[in-house]
Order: structure tokens, then sequence, then C-alpha cells
């Protein structure tokens, strides 16, 4: 009688975990199907030539946002190498590496915007201000 109600369980269990893995697959399939039918398809001006203007464009003025972006991770990184710092004090396990890591990251981020522009310099382009 034990093994009974114990292979009914497992049954039952196994049961709700397909049916469970089967919703959760349909309702990522339809999620995806919406989203995809939301965003706005790429148009060609001129055929290929005129979609890879149109990628070059995009990726010039997403320059500027993924550098703002960088500043505001790296800020992030500072502040969380900061809370690591005051925790160390009462948490012996964080290293030395688990502080300096994200401190170096996050000033590294926060001054790329400048070594772009000391490398643009040093080649004699036309510097490009944020």
């Amino acid at each position: 009688m034990r093994n009974f109600i114990l292979s009914v369980s497992v049954r039952l269990w196994v049961r709700v975990w397909l049916a469970m893995s089967t919703l959760h697959t349909r309702i990522t399939l339809a999620l995806t199907a919406m989203l995809g039918s939301v965003t706005l398809p790429a148009h060609a001006d001129d055929g290929i030539f005129g979609m890879l203007d149109n990628v070059a464009d995009g990726a010039e003025s997403s320059t500027n946002s993924l550098l703002k972006f960088a500043k505001f991770g790296g800020v992030g990184l500072v502040i969380i190498g900061i809370v690591l710092w005051v925790a160390k004090k009462k948490n012996p396990q964080i290293t030395w590496g688990w502080i300096l890591t994200p401190l170096g990251a996050g000033c590294i981020l926060i001054a790329i915007d400048q070594f772009i522009k000391k490398g643009q310099s040093t080649l004699q382009l036309n510097p490009v201000d944020l």
C-alpha cells in the first residue's frame, strides 16, 4: 500500500510538472509572437545598401546613448564597490578582489569617453563631444 501511494504521488507530480512546463512554453511562444508583431519591421530604401545605411545611422546615434549608459553603469559599479568596502568590516569573507574589481571597472566605464577622445586626438581625428 505504501509503494502504491508513493507511485501515485510521483506519477501525479510528473504530470503536473509536464503540464506546467508545456504551459510555460506556450505562454512564452504566445508572448514572443505578440511582441514580434508589435515591433516595426525594417524597410529598405534602396535595397540592401539602403538597409546597411540605415543600420549604420542607427549605430552612430546609439553610440552616444551607449556611452551615457556606460557612465551610469560605472557609477553603479563604484557604489557597489563602496558598499562592499563598508560591508567588509562585518563580513571577513569579502576579499579585496571583490572590492577592487567593481571599483576599477566602474572608474573605467566612467572615463571611457575620455579614453575615446584621447585616442581620436592622438590619431588626429575630429574628437566627438558628448
